[in-house]
């Protein structure tokens, strides 16, 4: 575990096969409680009433709610899932996911969602606690607006592949990164913003560290 004492995870992953996903964060426990109870909360409410009105304590509850969180998060590693259009309800279901489901001992600081077959697995994202030098992931977006769209990178050469090749549309975040820095920790966001003279876009990228200090080295540019 990561040795830090927390009621709520400061990092979820959705971690897809292909290496797509999403990396969400959550700063305070309200960011984290207020995002699960936006899917779990109407649920609840739901199975409380039908209780109320049969006047019997429900049966299941809890089983109920992770069933039901666990199965709309099935959804996000479907091949017609539509990223982008689904980033606020997919940041609301991992909450979900994860406080619906039973921990030993404190909450992980990072928590990994991803596909185990034909199950959906959650786990404590341990290897994000470390810092091997390179970007294991990246995240397009900030540690304020709650992250977003991510890429994931299981080795070194992994990440070098995508990141020499020609950025597109999708892909464009690793290249800036690999351009600008040497060395990194394994988190990574980049957050683009409009340029303040109005031409074109600029990029805010920031490292983001768990537990571990990591070293965030530049590129010694060319003169």
């Amino acid at each position: 575990m990561s040795g830090v004492d927390l009621d709520h995870p400061e990092v979820i992953f959705i971690k897809r096969l292909d290496g797509t996903g999403y990396g969400f964060f959550y700063s305070t426990p309200a960011q984290f409680d207020n995002a699960a109870y936006g899917f779990i909360g109407p649920i609840k409410e739901r199975i409380k009433k039908e209780s109320e009105e049969k006047n019997e304590l429900p049966v299941n509850a809890e089983e109920l709610c992770l069933k039901a969180s666990i199965t709309s998060m099935e959804k996000v590693f479907e091949p017609n899932w539509e990223d982008n259009d689904g980033i606020d309800g997919a940041r609301c279901v991992a909450a979900s996911c994860v406080a619906e489901s039973k921990w030993e001992g404190e909450m992980p600081q990072c928590i990994v969602i991803e596909q185990t077959g034909d199950d959906i697995t959650l786990r404590e994202g341990f290897e994000f606690l470390e810092h091997p030098g390179y970007p294991l992931c990246v995240v397009i977006g900030s540690k304020g607006d709650g992250g977003g769209l991510c890429t994931f990178f299981d080795t070194e050469d992994e990440f070098r592949l995508v990141a020499t090749k020609v950025p597109s549309e999708h892909t464009w975040l690793p290249q800036l990164i690999y351009r600008l820095y040497a060395k990194t920790p394994s988190i990574m966001t980049g957050f683009p913003t409009p340029s303040p003279e109005g031409k074109g876009i600029s990029v805010e990228c920031h490292a983001y560290t768990l537990n571990r200090q990591g070293h965030l080295i530049e590129r010694q540019r060319k003169a």
